[in-house]
């Protein structure tokens, strides 16, 4: 009987606690990988801090940064690439938001290409090493956008 009680302590109370998305807070980009983890940035209520989440609803493997205030937003480098003209001009739209973490570069990207007229997302994490490793979305899980961040002061630029 006690192993069924905290058996359902643990399913009902540990997500609440551990989730990808937390009350109060929007969702800008989210995106599932291959492997079954998700991917999200979100910013808190009135836009009071900015936060990447890796993992899933019962496991938050990483979130970035841990202090949860209006400085956060400088702690992302936000970038893009903008060519219009569709398909005849080989249009394009490319956006990045960067952050590092214990020495590892986290690069979230969100591409598209009116030439093929093809999207791609995921994440480029470079580790100390400078290897790259290339942690593809599932396309069809895609939410959100991170050209919402070309409309905002607060996250820093690189152009």
């Amino acid at each position: 009987m006690k192993k069924l009680i905290l058996f359902l302590i643990l399913v009902i109370y540990v997500p609440a606690f551990a989730q990808l998305v937390e009350k109060g807070e929007t969702e800008i980009f989210r995106f599932k990988t291959n492997g079954g983890k998700t991917a999200v940035i979100c910013k808190g209520e009135n836009e009071s801090y900015l936060i990447y989440r890796f993992g899933t609803n019962s496991n938050v493997e990483l979130q970035y940064p841990a202090e949860l205030n209006e400085s956060s937003w400088q702690l992302f480098t936000y970038s893009y690439y903008y060519r219009g003209g569709g398909k005849e001009n080989a249009g394009l739209d490319l956006n990045y938001l960067t952050f590092t973490n214990n020495g590892y570069t986290y690069k979230l990207y969100q591409e598209y290409s009116a030439e093929d007229n093809s999207e791609n997302a995921g994440i480029i994490v470079t580790d100390k090493d400078m290897k790259e490793t290339d942690i593809k979305a599932v396309k069809k899980s895609v939410k959100g956008s991170l050209i919402d961040l070309r409309y905002t002061e607060k996250v820093k630029r690189d152009q």
